[in-house]
């Protein structure tokens, strides 16, 4: 994400499910931007990350 010149990096590994396997992956981390800017940024970026981290292989 970027806000004017500022670059806000969220890095992190797809959840992957598939049949009969646990479910591995799904963590992410913010860089030191992230951390330390606005909150609803943060906010923002993690409801994004929970609506498309899962690659379900069904």
């Amino acid at each position: 994400m970027y806000e004017g010149g500022k670059k806000y990096a969220m890095r992190g590994q797809s959840l992957i499910k598939m049949p009969g396997v646990e479910a591995d992956g799904g963590n992410y981390t913010f860089d030191g931007a992230f951390n330390a800017g606005p909150k609803v940024f943060k906010q923002y970026a993690q409801k994004l990350w929970n609506k498309y981290k899962l690659e379900d292989f069904k």
